[in-house]
């Protein structure tokens, strides 16, 4: 007769043969097994060699890290100087693709109610070096080129303005201060446009960051008139700043006002 202890170790000798022979591999043989088979792969196929995909993934990401490499000595290099071969090179570059590269300017064109015009049209040009965003931000370093759309009947303006790589506050992204002089002026622009005085200064001007703003290509700048709200001597505008795509990058809202006692030259009609 077992004892508790005895049917206990029973027990634990039953579960350790058991689980002696589940972990034993099962090895079978063939009766029909060919002779042929070649002795040094026992009949398990042979791997496929790794370094050809290994060397294809190398090619990959190395041409891949050239051309970021590339791309990014361009982006960091020093913007060339106004007036050089490498700077005028660069401007009938901009030129070009401003002419024939961005559907916005077709589309404002064949609109009738659009009037297209330069910016800064009524300045002599030594007044033009004097000013910040005509003068240190010339050339394809800076604010490359400016083109006013002024709709009369909707008081409104649409600036397509190129931003190139002297404007940038971190590596490639456009100065957040840089993004507000340009709203700055271009809702001015309309507010000036609104103002029987034709000039005026800016009283408010409130700046919605969206998204970022790369250096280095177009984009277009909204303005428009709040017509209920403004007078003869205040003008309120609303304004945005868009990316190629259409993507809202800033918002902004401002309030310009003729002072009093103060007399100010007239910008004119040409911005």
């Amino acid at each position: 007769m077992f004892g508790p202890r005895q049917i206990l170790q029973s027990r634990l000798r039953y579960a350790a043969t058991k689980c002696q022979l589940i972990s034993r591999p099962i090895v079978r043989g063939s009766r029909h097994a060919s002779t042929n088979t070649n002795p040094t792969t026992h009949g398990v196929t042979p791997e496929p060699s790794r370094w050809p995909r290994r060397l294809i993934y190398a090619g990959i990401f190395g041409g891949l890290g050239l051309a970021a490499g590339k791309w990014m000595d361009n982006k960091l290099a020093v913007p060339p100087f106004p007036g050089t071969g490498e700077d005028e090179r660069k401007m009938e570059e901009i030129r070009r693709t401003f002419e024939h590269g961005l559907p916005i300017v077709k589309q404002l064109r064949e609109d009738p109610d659009y009037r297209e015009a330069d910016v800064y049209g009524n300045y002599l040009e030594e007044e033009l070096r004097q000013r910040i965003t005509s003068g240190p931000l010339r050339g394809s370093r800076g604010l490359a080129m400016q083109k006013v759309f002024w709709n009369d009947k909707e008081k409104k303006a649409v600036n397509v303005v190129f931003l190139g790589s002297g404007t940038e506050g971190w590596p490639t992204i456009v100065h957040g201060g840089l993004l507000g002089t340009i709203l700055d002026e271009h809702l001015a622009r309309v507010a000036i446009q609104n103002l029987p005085e034709r000039t005026g200064v800016t009283a408010n001007l409130d700046i919605n960051y969206r998204g970022l703003v790369y250096s280095g290509n177009f984009y277009t700048i909204y303005a428009t008139l709040d017509q209920e709200r403004s007078t003869d001597r205040k003008a309120y505008v609303t304004g945005e700043i868009r990316d190629p795509l259409g993507k809202l990058c800033v918002q902004a809202s401002g309030l310009f006002v003729v002072p009093r006692g103060y007399k100010l030259r007239k910008i004119g009609d040409t911005y």
